[in-house]
């Protein structure tokens, strides 16, 4: 019997259980017995984020020494759950063999499919713009003019708080009000949820497609470690 590919996940909320391994990650052992996922936390990656507004020298480091980290312990994959802090996957490769992937990466290319004109909700101020960037990245590479994208944006404020605390009701609620008001106020092609948290969030339909973070990319990781 063959060794089985070995996937690192490293979360920064602690209820990465409920709001990603469930959902996402069980799943893909179930139907990839050949795959088997070591989940790692760190809720200071994203707190000392969102403090600065900004991922920090010192967040970009640790990241570093995550991946370099599970490189050593035999990994095959590392992913990266928190869009907040994407940008310190920035440089992993100069360093690193390892092959990675941000949870947000799969989500992009669905929504460039769909059009230009990408509205993002987010529950933390930090988070929108780790989508925004690789979306006018993407859209370079896939021949479209960056400047051409339409990217509105609405903070819903309160809400991850709401959810870490187990208020899923009142999360959801703030969610969808911002999904609401964001879908009233531009003419989009699609909305993108710019974090994980959200994605089991209950809410209105907008009208457009609703992008969410979680399975596209576990699927992606699985994809990249079986070879399809």
């Amino acid at each position: 019997m063959s060794e089985k590919k070995r996937l690192f996940v490293l979360h920064t909320l602690p209820n990465f259980m409920e709001v990603n391994h469930r959902p996402y990650g069980i799943p893909v052992i179930e139907s990839h017995p050949e795959i088997e996922i070591e989940n790692m936390l760190d809720t200071s990656l994203l707190s000392e984020t969102i403090a600065a507004g900004r991922v920090t020298p010192s967040v970009s480091s640790r990241i570093l020494a995550y991946v370099q980290g599970a490189e050593r312990a035999g990994a095959d994959m590392l992913l990266l759950t928190c869009t907040s802090v994407d940008a310190g996957m920035k440089h992993v490769k100069e360093f690193s063999s390892l092959p990675t992937l941000c949870i947000s990466e799969p989500m992009v290319r669905q929504a460039l499919d769909l059009g230009t004109r990408i509205g993002i909700v987010g529950t933390v101020a930090t988070s929108p713009a780790s989508i925004i960037a690789p979306l006018r990245t993407t859209a370079a590479t896939q021949g479209i003019d960056p400047d051409s994208l339409t990217i509105p944006v609405e903070v819903a404020g309160g809400a991850l708080e709401a959810r870490v605390s187990g208020d899923n009701e009142t999360h959801d609620r703030l969610v969808s009000t911002a999904l609401m008001k964001l879908a009233d106020e531009h003419e989009v092609d699609a909305i993108c949820f710019a974090q994980a948290s959200m994605s089991a969030a209950r809410h209105e339909d907008p009208g457009v497609p609703v992008l969410k973070l979680g399975a596209s990319a576990y699927a992606a990781a699985a994809e990249m470690l079986t070879g399809g």
